[in-house]
C-alpha cells in the first residue's frame, strides 16, 4: 500500500489552549457541566415547553463517507438547527457559548479541516458535537470489549430528559423547527434514537470500498503523524468523542467482539493493515443493511445515499435527501453551489498491492453488493 498526497505542508493541531482547557474541564467535571446546563435551562423558563424535537434528521455512516458534506447542505435550511465548531467549547450551554462567540475574534477566518481535505471551516461550521453527552451519559459506550448496540431494550431518563432539553435549547437559540446532527457512532443507536423520537429520520452514507479505505487510511495516517508532532490532539480527540483515527481509534464493536481482536491485530500489523479496514468497513455496513432487513419500521425511516451518486447526480440526490428528511428544498438557496461543486476528491491516492485488493474484494465485496457496489 503507497498513500500518495499532494499537500505539501503537514497538518497541525492549532486549536487554541484555552478553549482546549475548558473543554476539558467539562470531561474531568461532570458536575460541572450538569451545574452549567441546569443554569440555563432554567434561564429559558416556560419557553422551552413550547418547542418541540420535531423528526430529528440523523446523518450517520462509517467516517469518510460523505457524512460530513451532507451535513453541512442540510445545516444551510433555515429551519434546520445543528451543532458548530465553537459548541465543541462547553456543548452544555449553547446560547451562552454564542454570546461569548460574539464577542470574541477566534475562528473567523475559514481554515483547512485538520483532515486536509479541502474542506473550510470557521466557528459557525456545522460539527459532530453530540458524541460528548453520549460518552457521558452512558458508562464504556465506545467499549471495544462489549457491542456497542444500543437498541429499543435501552433505558436511559436522565440522559433522554437533558437530551431533548438540550435539543430544545439549540433550537430555540438558533430559531429553527429541526434538529439535525452527524454522528458516525450512530450506526449502532438507531434503534434506540427510534424509540426516543418516533418521528426520527436518518440518512446513510455509504461509499465504494476501495475509494472509502483509501479515505480511512490517509486520516489515519494524518492523525498519527500530528498526534507524533503534538501529543494534545490524542487527548482532544478523547475529549470530544472523534475516536476514527490516530492512535487512539475505537472499534465500533456490533457484537462481534471477536472481530474487533482480529481488526486490531490487523491494523498493528503492516501487511494486512487494509484487511483490518476492508473488515471493518464491511462489519458496519453489514450491521446496517442486517437491521433495516429485520426491521421495516425502522427501514421506512433511513434514506441509503451513495456517496458516488451524490458526486455524480448531485441535483437528484439533493433533492432526495430533503425530501426524505420533509424539508422544501427550495428554500435551500446553496443547492446549485454544491451542484456544481461536488466532486469526488482527488487531492490524494492509495495504491493497493494485489493482496490488499483481493482482501477488499473478499470482505467488503459480499456486503457492498447490498448497496449497489460490484467490486470485481
Amino acid at each position: 500500500m503507497k498513500l500518495k498526497r499532494k499537500e505539501s505542508d503537514k497538518a497541525k493541531f492549532s486549536f487554541p489552549a484555552p478553549i482546549y482547557y475548558i473543554a476539558k474541564l467539562a470531561q474531568v467535571l461532570p458536575s460541572f457541566a450538569d451545574t452549567l446546563h441546569s443554569l440555563e435551562t432554567s434561564k429559558y423558563g416556560k419557553r422551552l415547553d413550547t418547542i418541540q424535537v420535531d423528526r430529528p434528521i440523523y446523518v450517520t455512516g462509517v467516517a469518510r463517507a460523505g457524512t460530513t458534506i451532507t451535513l453541512e447542505m442540510l445545516s444551510h435550511h433555515p429551519e434546520v438547527g445543528n451543532h458548530m465548531y465553537l459548541h465543541m467549547v462547553m456543548p452544555y450551554i449553547p446560547h451562552w457559548i454564542q454570546q461569548v462567540a460574539d464577542k470574541t475574534p477566534l475562528m473567523l477566518s475559514p481554515t483547512e479541516r485538520i483532515h486536509q481535505d479541502r474542506m473550510m471551516v470557521n466557528r459557525t461550521s456545522p460539527e459532530a458535537v453530540e458524541e460528548i453527552f453520549w460518552q457521558k451519559y452512558f458508562e464504556n459506550v465506545l467499549d471495544e470489549s462489549k457491542s456497542n448496540i444500543m437498541g429499543e431494550e435501552v433505558r436511559n431518563p436522565r440522559f433522554e430528559m437533558f437530551y431533548r432539553d438540550h435539543i430544545r435549547k439549540l433550537l430555540a437559540d438558533q430559531r429553527a423547527s429541526r434538529y439535525a446532527a452527524k454522528n458516525n457512532y450512530n450506526v449502532t443507536r438507531m434503534k434506540y434514537l427510534q424509540k426516543i423520537f418516533p418521528d426520527v429520520k436518518f440518512i446513510i452514507v455509504v461509499r465504494n470500498p476501495f475509494d472509502h479505505i483509501a479515505s480511512l487510511i490517509k486520516q489515519d495516517v494524518i492523525f498519527s503523524e500530528v498526534e507524533r508532532e503534538d501529543p494534545r490532539l490524542l487527548d482532544w480527540t478523547k475529549v470530544i468523542g472523534h475516536r476514527e483515527f490516530g492512535t487512539g481509534k475505537v472499534c465500533i464493536n456490533v457484537g462481534d467482539t471477536n472481530l474487533v481482536k482480529e481488526i486490531r491485530e490487523h491494523w498493528s500489523n503492516k501487511r494486512l493493515y487494509v484487511k483490518g479496514w476492508a473488515k471493518y468497513w464491511a462489519s458496519l455496513y453489514a450491521h446496517v443493511y442486517k437491521t433495516l432487513e429485520q426491521d421495516q419500521k425502522l427501514a421506512k425511516s433511513v434514506l441509503i445515499v451513495r456517496y458516488e451518486t451524490l458526486c455524480e447526480k448531485p441535483a437528484a440526490t439533493i433533492d432526495r435527501i430533503f425530501e426524505h428528511a420533509e424539508l422544501d428544498v427550495t428554500k435551500f438557496k446553496q443547492k446549485q453551489e454544491y451542484v456544481e461543486s461536488l466532486r469526488p476528491p482527488s487531492y490524494y491516492s492509495v495504491q493497493y498491492t494485489d493482496e490488499e485488493r483481493n482482501s477488499i474484494i473478499e470482505f467488503a465485496g459480499p456486503v457492498a453488493k447490498h448497496f449497489d457496489y460490484d467490486l470485481t
